[in-house]
């Protein structure tokens, strides 16, 4: 079973690619930020899950959970976005945020082959330096 979990929605089981593609394409900034402010896509029997969220004008973050795996620009200079989960802060470099249709192609590869390809390069969050907010 595959589980979607958003911000403000019930759990939702089997969400549709059309339920997913109109989460991606269509919801806005007002969307992410409310509620818990960031989505998740569980697979049973599949212990990685995906987290993401939206923050105009950066995109989508996608992080692959539990070991904090983000994508990473290396072209793009570094600034730090906070963006509000489970009404705390969370920082994100600004290297790590990707296009809707990145994050919809990465999302559907999971969905569908139950794995995470290569689709870009994966990064530990806090191994970027940028103001992750915690003190070292």
């Amino acid at each position: 079973m595959i589980r979607y979990n958003g911000p403000i929605e019930t759990e939702k089981q089997n969400p549709s690619l059309e339920y997913i593609r109109d989460i991606i394409f269509n919801r806005g900034e007002k969307y992410w930020k409310q509620g818990g402010g960031d989505s998740c896509i569980e697979i049973d029997g599949i212990e990685e899950r995906l987290i993401f969220f939206y923050d105009e004008p950066y995109g989508f973050l996608v992080m692959r959970h539990p070991d904090y795996l983000v994508p990473i620009d290396r072209s793009i200079s570094i600034k730090t976005v906070e963006h509000m989960v489970g009404g705390e802060p969370m920082r994100i470099p600004t290297c790590s945020y990707i296009s809707r249709e990145k994050a919809f192609e990465i999302i559907n590869n999971f969905i569908n082959n139950k794995n995470i390809e290569e689709l870009v390069e994966w990064i530990d969050l806090y191994e970027i330096e940028f103001n992750h907010g915690f003190n070292e």
